[in-house]
């Protein structure tokens, strides 16, 4: 009995911890929606609200991480729940650096590039909700939670395609070399949360492979 009890508090903090990194890449698409407006006063404030977040979930974070310390499931179960956690924090992370990239350098974002990287925006939104799926399925039932991981890896590469186009869009406009370059970062930096959820999501199918040998 006390074995599953404590299974049961690291899926709830597990999913507590998804729920704050959904919460910071929320704010991270408000506040750049903002920029993009050319509000970036708001902006940043929505970028302060970010880091906020981007704690919050680093504090339930490391309750998992204490809760698997003190002995709460057997040593391979620890192993890939701490894998999976950190697979998850990465998103948090990837949005936060981001916004940090577009508001330090104050990176001027031609009007012919906006609609695109607003695609890119809405992808990313879709990777995280295919994300908490598969997670919420890790507890529920393993096999389904494939269904998601598959979604968010061809997700990732329509996001690929779309980062593709923008940069040839970009070095193929009249702009100063320097301003290609810092906007080809952005983009980068921007695309780096699909990246960062293919690689959650493989983490995810090998956990599940491994629990079928």
């Amino acid at each position: 009995m006390a074995f599953w009890k404590k299974q049961r508090v690291i899926e709830t903090l597990v999913l507590r911890h998804a729920q704050c990194v959904d919460e910071t890449l929320s704010y991270y698409q408000e506040a750049l929606s903002a920029y993009l407006e050319g509000d970036t006063e708001k902006a940043s404030q929505l970028a302060l609200e970010t880091h906020q977040a981007e704690g919050r979930a680093d504090d339930v974070r490391r309750e998992v991480e204490a809760e698997l310390l003190g002995g709460a499931l057997l040593a391979h179960s620890r192993r890939e729940v701490l894998e999976v956690i950190e697979g998850v924090d990465k998103l948090a992370n990837a949005g936060e650096a981001a916004l940090d990239y577009l508001l330090l350098q104050r990176v001027r974002i031609p009007e012919e590039v906006k609609p695109i990287l607003r695609e890119i925006m809405v992808k990313n939104q879709e990777i995280f909700v295919e994300v908490k799926q598969a997670l919420h399925l890790l507890f529920q039932d393993m096999s389904q939670a494939l269904e998601h991981t598959k979604a968010i890896e061809t997700k990732e590469g329509e996001v690929d395609h779309l980062e593709r186009s923008v940069v040839k869009q970009l070095f193929n406009m009249d702009i100063d070399l320097a301003e290609k370059i810092q906007m080809h970062g952005l983009v980068e930096e921007l695309v780096e949360l699909s990246d960062r959820a293919e690689d959650l999501s493989d983490r995810i199918d090998i956990m599940i492979a491994e629990r079928k040998l």
